[in-house]
């Protein structure tokens, strides 16, 4: 049966239960990292390798090439070159694979000057997008109403003149907007927009819903994703941050996301967004410890300052262990919910099964050796134990003991008050000594020196929670 098609939909009056708040207390962190990046000449590197990596994984998840990895970190570290990616038998020519991430790239730009140009949205701009993004595209797959599929001229910046409803795999049709209805709603959609803007929507609340409603809309015959993430990182970038990058490592998430939103739930798109938006801050967090090769001693040694002290002093180090008081908050809060939950364990289990043992405790070695992230989402950053490291850890023993660790640690070699905190399984297979290791925090919980304490531990407990369900699951799986 298929999935009938809908009117978009506003906000909920309460849009602000869509959101935890955390970007707001992190907008003034990053205005503080920015400058001193632009004191370092960091920031225009690092914002011109974030948007090749824009330019490249929108397309990337789209199936409109296959690009590997290294070659991926190749492009964006060196530039969109033709010479630098492989032939590949059935795939388009790297020439042509080229032209259209720099198609991409060149949209990209395009919100820049947009957003310096202080214009409203508007149907003419999004078309404007279409035909930018797709410029080096000719054709778009269709598939009429007797279920053949073949190759029609692709409408550039003009809305579809034929279905896009895409089959599932479980043979249900996903029906989008019927062309009759896209232009008055797309009309709806912008209104909508302006009225969001106007009521001070949070921004990652904004972006998450003007992606979904444009998605459910699907106004062209193809090319929709890509417009999509496009608009999404315009609101951003607006607001002062960066470009909405979705790798290819998010895709299954992203469309998760998507997807729970159509049910009416918008809360974990707007959470994904969150999270694309910290891994671009961490990374730009990472970008200001960097240096540049050095010719001679006294170059090494003047880069060597400028890491560890900055600058221009921008700002006083002290204020940074603000950072470091909460994340030692929230380790106590973590190690005592972690007692309460070994106290459950042996009452329910131990009680019946003495053999079994439950205990939490403080732990403050280093656990950056036992993160083998085998499965779940990876670190994007490289944690820095050296200036915060503190944990709680749940072991839950038999014959052998599977533990649940909830670690801290500073984000960047150089710390600049931002720590991160991240809930980690471990665990012996039955019968083998093979160890079992993974992250089951859904993101890494972050912690900066601008939000109140009381705000980051309200923050926390729900995060904390659901990492201590995760590795409760997966103990009883290994049981």
């Amino acid at each position: 049966m298929p999935n009938e098609w809908q009117l978009i939909t506003d906000l909920p009056s309460d849009f602000s239960s869509l959101t935890d708040g955390e970007l707001l207390s992190l907008a003034q962190f990053w205005g503080d990292q920015k400058t001193e990046l632009t004191e370092m000449g960091q920031l225009q590197k690092f914002n011109q390798e974030l948007a090749r990596e824009w330019a490249i994984e929108t397309g990337q998840i789209e199936g409109i090439y296959d690009i590997d990895r290294g070659t991926t970190r190749t492009l964006i570290e060196r530039g969109i070159n033709a010479d630098l990616i492989p032939h590949i038998s059935g795939q388009r020519s790297p020439e042509l694979i080229a032209a259209i991430i720099k198609s991409h790239l060149e949209v990209l730009e395009g919100l820049f000057e947009f957003i310096r140009g202080n214009r409203p949205l508007s149907k003419g701009h999004i078309h404007e997008l279409h035909a930018a993004l797709l410029r080096r595209q000719e054709t778009a797959t269709v598939v009429n109403q007797f279920g053949n599929v073949f190759e029609a001229e692709l409408l550039k910046g003009q809305y579809k003149k034929r279905p896009n409803n895409p089959t599932r795999p479980d043979g249900s049709v996903h029906q989008y907007c019927p062309p009759e209805h896209v232009d008055s709603e797309m009309e709806r959609l912008i209104e909508l927009h302006i009225q969001h803007v106007s009521q001070g929507v949070p921004v990652e609340v904004q972006s998450a819903w003007l992606h979904h409603r444009f998605a459910q809309i699907h106004p062209y015959q193809d090319g929709n994703g890509r417009v999509a993430r496009a608009l999404a990182s315009l609101i951003f970038i607006k607001a002062g941050w960066f470009p909405v990058v979705v790798t290819r490592d998010d895709r299954t998430r992203y469309i998760d996301a998507l997807e729970i939103a159509d049910q009416g739930d918008l809360y974990p798109l707007v959470e994904f967004f969150v999270d694309v938006q910290k891994r671009s801050l961490f990374q730009a967090t990472q970008a200001a410890a960097d240096v540049s090769p050095a010719k001679d001693v006294e170059e090494v040694v003047a880069s060597i300052k400028k890491v560890l002290l900055g600058p221009g002093q921008s700002l006083d180090p002290q204020i940074w262990l603000h950072s470091k008081q909460i994340a030692d908050r929230l380790i106590k809060v973590a190690l005592e919910r972690l007692n309460e939950v070994a106290a459950l364990l042996s009452e329910e289990i131990s009680r019946n099964r003495p053999e079994f043992t439950f205990n939490a405790t403080a732990e403050t070695s280093n656990m950056l050796e036992g993160l083998k992230l085998t499965h779940g989402p990876s670190l994007f950053y490289r944690p820095n134990p050296y200036d915060y490291n503190w944990g709680a850890v749940l072991q839950m023993c038999l014959t052998n003991c599977a533990s649940l660790r909830i670690w801290g640690h500073a984000i960047g070699s150089k710390f600049r008050g931002l720590v991160g905190i991240v809930a980690h399984y471990s665990a012996m297979d039955v019968g083998a000594v093979r160890i079992r290791s993974q992250l089951v925090s859904e993101n890494v919980f972050q912690v900066n020196y601008v939000e109140s304490p009381e705000s980051a531990e309200q923050r926390f407990r729900p995060w904390l929670e659901k990492a201590i369900t995760q590795a409760l699951v997966l103990w009883r799986k290994n049981l």
